[in-house]
């Protein structure tokens, strides 16, 4: 079963490129030799396929390759084992070893150590324009209360100048408490108001406002920046106890059934999770938004976020739950004792480690996009999304849409009186034009 980088499958029918040919990168320091299998078109390469070549090196055995199909999942491949009728003498894949599957088969001498990591997309936030997403450093009803607060003062400065408020060309009293209210809002905007106060009530209750507005605006513009360098540069989580505390739902986390992970999700977390069928299948899900992470062994999804999807998936938080892949046998294997010391020998002499360095660490990713999940990136660190503040230009021109129409609305009397001016003398122009004529 295909698993990069432990087994690649290269299909000649379908890729049109022969076998000796096979490259991974034009940077490759390596040369890639892949196997046959029962399939004259399939061929395999990997770490398992270096594997099993230097085996058969060292234990002089033949060998027929079957790849399993891709829909197969992992539990069915280790009971193909386990049962009379066998479909399988062994399997070689990023199988773990585990205490139910040691019920029914064998393992082989551990060939890699693996742990459990979390795959989620590196950009986990939404880019659809929000109207309010400049108000979120405050909670609705510190808005709420603002508002209050702005409402009162105008009430209260109306109260202490309505004996020495000018009402001139007949002022009516309303006009007055908006006057207030300017005078309160630019107050908490630490502006200069054009309203002269002359009690020193007022001045006080405008003293408490300054104060106010000073803590206000500082308090937001720190959360502001809090908040847009946070929601652009972490990912949604940060590691698997933020999945165990529920910072994610649970729907929206992403499993692998019939696997080691199945396993290990149901038996600590929940059985609530998104299923999924496949590995492939688990990163096309995370692509179209429809999960938000996944837990898979390290090794694979490394491999994939360094060469497959740059800049577009990361491994998050450092790896959990280790174990060990190991050659699946069937119980009471003839030569086993032999294959184990084979594969312990290879690992004295760093065969193993020799090949891990080969398929593992090889990348064709920048460096800029690394599975590492406190990287960022340089070019954009320096600047803000409109995803953020759009909200603010928005309203920003809903305001000035608004002003305009007060405008036409305040000036309506000249317009009409100018379009009137004008199509008199239009029509005055037709006739005397007419006359001549």
């Amino acid at each position: 079963m295909e698993a990069p980088p432990f087994v690649m499958l290269h299909n000649v029918s379908t890729q049109g490129q022969s076998v000796n040919n096979i490259k991974l990168d034009k940077q490759a320091n390596f040369h890639i030799d892949p196997l046959s299998t029962r399939n004259p078109n399939i061929f395999i390469y990997g770490l398992v396929a270096d594997l099993i070549r230097e085996l058969q090196q060292k234990m002089h055995f033949n060998y027929t390759i079957d790849v399993a199909d891709r829909s197969t999942d992992y539990h069915s491949l280790v009971a193909s084992v386990a049962s009379d009728d066998r479909q399988y003498d062994i399997v070689l894949s990023d199988i773990r070893i585990t205490s139910s599957r040691l019920l029914t088969v064998d393992f082989s001498t551990p060939f890699h150590e693996n742990t459990f990591r979390i795959i989620t997309r590196q950009q986990p936030y939404s880019s659809s324009l929000s109207l309010f997403s400049c108000l979120n450093p405050f909670t609705w009803d510190v808005w709420a209360a603002i508002f209050s607060i702005m409402i009162y003062s105008a009430f209260m400065i109306y109260f202490f100048e309505y004996q020495n408020i000018k009402t001139e060309d007949n002022q009516f009293e309303l006009k007055s408490i908006v006057i207030g209210i300017c005078q309160a809002l630019t107050s908490i905007l630490i502006m200069s108001g054009d309203v002269r106060l002359t009690t020193h009530s007022s001045r006080l209750t405008i003293l408490g406002l300054y104060a106010l507005g000073i803590i206000l605006v500082a308090t937001y513009t720190a959360n502001l920046s809090s908040f847009l360098t946070l929601n652009r540069a972490q990912p949604s989580i940060s590691g698997i106890d933020d999945i165990k505390n529920g910072r994610l739902p649970f729907s929206r986390i992403g499993i692998i059934t019939n696997s080691a992970v199945s396993d290990y999700y149901i038996r600590n977390i929940s059985s609530i999770y998104h299923h999924l069928s496949t590995v492939e299948d688990m990163y096309s899900k995370l692509l179209d938004r429809t999960i938000d992470a996944s837990i898979w062994d390290s090794s694979v999804i490394e491999y994939a976020v360094n060469n497959y999807f740059c800049d577009e998936l990361t491994v998050t938080g450092v790896g959990f739950v280790k174990s060990l892949f190991g050659i699946v046998l069937p119980k009471d294997w003839l030569y086993k004792r032999d294959l184990d010391v084979h594969i312990l020998a290879m690992r004295e002499a760093e065969r193993l480690e020799s090949l891990e360095n080969i398929w593992l660490k090889y990348r064709t990713c920048s460096s800029s996009s690394s599975s590492n999940p406190n990287h960022t990136d340089d070019s954009k660190s320096e600047t803000f999304s409109l995803d953020a503040l759009g909200g603010l230009f928005l309203t920003f021109l809903i305001i000035t849409a608004i002003a305009f129409g007060l405008h036409i609305w305040h000036c309506r009397v000249v317009i009409i009186t100018k379009f009137y001016q004008s199509t008199q003398r239009i029509r005055l122009q037709t006739v005397q034009m007419t006359m001549r004529y």
